[in-house]
This record gives C-alpha cells, structure tokens and sequence, in this order.
C-alpha cells in the first residue's frame, strides 16, 4: 500500500441474532494493512468468544469466514477471541475498501437471516 494510509471501522449490528461484527482494517507509512475482526453481545457488550459454547453458530461460521477471507484481499486466522490478518501485499487502498464492502456482505448474507439469537 506504499505510503497511503487507511483506517477503517465498521460495526455491523444485528438485533435480531443478538451480536454485532465490529470490523477493522488499517495501514499506516508503507506497513503491511491490518484486519481484525470480534463479535460482540448486544445485551451486555461483551466480547462472544467463537467457541460452540457461546455460539454454534459462530464457531461453524469462522473457519470457513477466516480463509473466504482471501478472496477479499485479507490473508486471515482465527482463534477463539478474533479474526486476524494483513492486507495481502500490493492491495491499493481502494481494493481494500471493495474487500472490506464484500467482507461485510459475506456477514450480511450469513447473519441478517437469523430470527433469533445466535447465542447460547
């Protein structure tokens, strides 16, 4: 991303499923970009851990999320608390911005369907 710089925060909430995304991506004077991804509870705040315990749901949903994220320009892991990764190498900032539109609508197409709570 040579010199640009990028620094973008989005909070997807969906009521219904009873969590919201909040997503980050940044880049900063030439560095390597930056991605992470939590789910966070609606009712109290709280960061929801991908683990089937919390959430059936989101355990299933991250493995597959984690590598889809490449597509996206995001080479990505996941453990039990996030998603991590770095922008894949020569992404300008505006692939970046179309990467993240799509991240976003890979979690719209999964999450906005839910008529309850994704918590356990």
């Amino acid at each position: 991303m040579a010199n640009d710089e990028l620094n973008i925060t989005i909070n997807l909430p969906f009521p219904t499923a009873g969590v919201s995304f909040n997503l980050n991506m940044n880049s900063a004077g030439g560095s390597a970009g930056t991605f992470s991804l939590n789910v966070s509870n609606l009712a109290t705040g709280g960061a929801v851990p991908f683990t089937v315990a919390s959430s059936p749901a989101l355990a299933d949903w991250v493995r597959g999320y984690s590598r889809w994220l490449y597509r996206a320009r995001v080479s990505a892991t996941h453990d039990t608390e996030s998603i991590t990764g770095t922008i894949v190498e020569g992404t300008t900032p505006e692939q970046a911005l179309v990467g993240m539109q799509e991240a976003c609508d890979m979690i719209r197409q999964r999450f906005g369907i839910y008529e309850e709570s994704v918590l356990e």
